[in-house]
């Protein structure tokens, strides 16, 4: 019998809804959005400190499904990473256009499993095309002249396609709304807020509120859970974490001091971005291959 779960929300519904609804305050009033560069700059830091975290625990994953055991099974594992995150970037910088789509398509697939993970995979998978085009309703020029920056000569085509899927895609998050109003209440309010904050707030200013405030944090809580239950001490989930935040706010840095100061905006988003792309597959791979895990043993028991 289905029933109301009792637990809490957990911390991540109070952060996001009250991050999002104090953003979609701000921006139905008639103040100005902040300048793009600042937007940008803002983003790159708190995708560094606040989103890449839940990333660096995939080695943490990679152990419990056995891909690595001992220094040089994780030596040899991070070398695979990193070649997987080599390969995206310079497909990236072969073809944008394709990149750019693959990249949308992966995340929404991605993105939309923070709901309804007992769900048909449509319905998640609706959430996060959601999430993704919705901000072409309320911001079309800017989504595409952010486009335009990570793939020249298509960002506006895609744009294009996504102002005209949103409406149906927002039928389909607030079904996923409706269907976890009575098993995680939490999660129908989360749907809802990400909907409203996606077509009142500035796309990089929704995203930023998005991806740290709830997608990253929940990723974060659910590792950290995992690893109680395992072998690996406190220190070493650190040092995991650590090290690639240090490396993505070196990286920041250094594109910040490269190159004429008009187009720090345009080269931070495409760091941003074009890095994001290139870690999200592979770390997309790992959560699915633990997710068919954690479905098997769950049919098997």
């Amino acid at each position: 019998m289905t029933t109301v779960e009792s637990r809490r929300p957990p911390v991540e519904t109070y952060l996001f809804c009250g991050f999002a609804l104090v953003a979609v305050a701000v921006f139905l009033t008639p103040a100005a959005a902040p300048p793009l560069q600042a937007q940008v700059i803002v983003l790159g830091v708190l995708a560094a400190v606040l989103g890449l975290p839940h990333g660096a625990l995939d080695p943490l994953i990679a152990r419990r499904l056995g891909l690595w055991k001992g220094p040089a099974g994780f030596a040899v594992f991070n070398l695979a990473y990193l070649g997987a995150v080599v390969v995206v970037v310079l497909l990236w910088l072969l073809n944008p256009v394709a990149s750019l789509v693959v990249f949308l398509a992966v995340s929404a697939m991605h993105f939309g499993a923070d709901w309804n993970g007992d769900r048909p995979v449509w319905l998640r998978i609706a959430a996060g095309v959601g999430l993704l085009s919705l901000p072409s309703l309320g911001h079309r020029a800017e989504v595409s002249g952010l486009y335009e920056t990570l793939a020249p000569g298509g960002g506006d085509a895609i744009s294009t396609v996504q102002f005209w899927i949103a409406p149906v895609a927002l039928v389909g998050m607030l079904i996923g709304a409706g269907l976890a109003v009575r098993r995680r209440p939490n999660e129908a309010a989360e749907l809802v807020v990400a909907a409203l904050l996606a077509v009142v707030a500035p796309p990089l200013v929704f995203f930023a509120i998005y991806f740290c405030a709830l997608h990253s944090v929940r990723h974060l809580r659910s590792g950290f859970s995992a690893e109680s239950r395992g072998r690996l001490t406190g220190l070493i989930v650190v040092l995991y974490t650590a090290v690639p935040i240090l490396g993505a706010v070196a990286v920041l840095l250094v594109s910040l001091s490269v190159g004429p100061i008009v187009s720090v905006d345009d080269r931070l988003l495409q760091v941003v971005f074009i890095g994001l792309a290139g870690l999200t597959v592979p770390h997309m791979i790992l959560v699915g291959l633990e997710s068919r895990r954690s479905a098997r043993t769950i049919v098997d028991a």
